[in-house]
């Protein structure tokens, strides 16, 4: 997969932020925005199946807000940590709220690794695996100025113009 710049895409349900490359070539940035709204859907249905506090609500949260934005931290890859060596390839992903994001400095609830059917994203959506549901800050400068370089590039609509 050829990787370009850092940058932001809309998909149905929520906004996937690259903070370090997203997919250069269009069809695999298409391909890969379609597994990511498959698990952003698939999350936000799963709320209630997956524990009794949603590892994307703070402590002490009584409400469950759905997943709406998606922080791809490290592009489809096989983890080197040994812990995960087994696993197939897949995106690394932080999963935060409106609420996560409006917060001063923003965080996240949850870190999930997601595959694509047979570590192929234009294979489509296959599964995911919870990695953490320990709540985050974006405290340091570096994740911050990702994120800011990341929300100054908008990669378009997936759906929508060349990511039709």
């Amino acid at each position: 997969m050829s990787t370009g710049h850092p940058g932001f895409a809309k998909v149905q349900g929520g906004t996937v932020y690259y903070l370090y490359e997203a997919p250069n070539k269009k069809t695999e940035l298409k391909n890969e925005l379609k597994v990511l709204e498959a698990f952003l859907g698939k999350w936000n249905a799963d709320v209630g199946v997956r524990h009794s506090l949603p590892p994307h609500a703070a402590i002490g949260d009584t409400c469950s807000p759905p997943g709406t934005r998606l922080i791809v931290t490290k592009g489809n890859h096989i983890s080197t940590h040994a812990s995960y060596a087994t696993q197939g390839e897949h995106l690394s992903v932080y999963v935060c709220t409106d609420d996560n994001w409006a917060c001063n400095p923003r965080h996240y609830g949850a870190v999930v690794h997601i595959f694509a059917v047979n570590g192929e994203p234009a294979k489509g959506y296959h599964s995911y695996f919870l990695h953490s549901k320990k709540e985050q800050k974006f405290n340091s400068e570096a994740i911050k100025a990702a994120i800011a370089n990341a929300e100054a590039n908008d990669l378009g609509t997936l759906r929508q113009g060349d990511l039709a």
